[in-house]
């Protein structure tokens, strides 16, 4: 009898240990997967507001964008708020930066210059060593179809910081911000609507009347 009891008791915390070990796999699991680094599509089109001062966006500034990795291209259909009063200025601005120049129509005038790039090509991945901050829900996680899931990362350079939220589902970047001590300054992104693929690759083309400007 006692040794029946000694085995129901070993069998009783076998069992728990069991339950033990599978609830911490699945635990580690969960923590795992949430906090794999993912790669964004390397081509898109969205809609994008941005505050860069570095390169004359002293105000928010509206615009279709058009991101291409593999080419190292970027192209902002842009409506930006005057400095000096409520106007705005709607502008062309094609980035290619294996060329190192940048070009910028104004829509209104048709003028066309070119210009150097200041700043170099920077993608909207996770940076390989970026740290997994947390996951949260835009919306509600209590109504169906009510939310989307984000992750939240952050990266320390030498001189600068970075934080990033991406979709958990496709990896589709949704906030950029980057903090820099140097001539790269401070530059925050919000993304939406974004669209996979590039719909027209001509608009990377620049038109061939172009002036020089520096």
């Amino acid at each position: 009898q006692s040794s029946k009891s000694v085995f129901r008791l070993l069998l009783t915390l076998l069992q728990e240990e069991m339950k033990f070990f599978l609830c911490l796999c699945a635990a580690l699991v969960a923590g795992c997967t949430a906090q794999i680094r993912c790669e964004s599509p390397p081509q898109w089109e969205s809609r994008n507001i941005y505050f860069h001062p570095a390169v004359g966006h002293i105000r928010p500034v509206e615009a279709r964008y058009s991101y291409d990795k593999i080419n190292e291209r970027k192209r902002w259909l842009e409506i930006e708020p005057s400095s000096e009063n409520s106007t705005y200025k709607f502008v062309d601005r094609i980035a290619i930066f294996s060329e190192k120049i940048e070009y910028e129509i104004d829509l209104k005038t048709r003028e066309c210059v070119k210009r150097p790039l200041r700043y170099p090509f920077y993608d909207h991945d996770v940076p390989y060593y970026a740290q997994f901050n947390s996951l949260f829900y835009l919306g509600s996680s209590a109504v169906e179809e009510g939310n989307i899931e984000y992750s939240r990362w952050t990266y320390k350079f030498t001189d600068a910081f970075w934080e990033g939220t991406f979709t958990t589902h496709g990896c589709l970047p949704y906030q950029s911000n980057y903090f820099n001590s140097t001539t790269f300054g401070v530059r925050l992104e919000e993304i939406v609507d974004i669209t996979p693929g590039i719909s027209d690759p001509n608009v990377f083309i620049p038109p061939t009347n172009c002036r020089d400007y520096y």
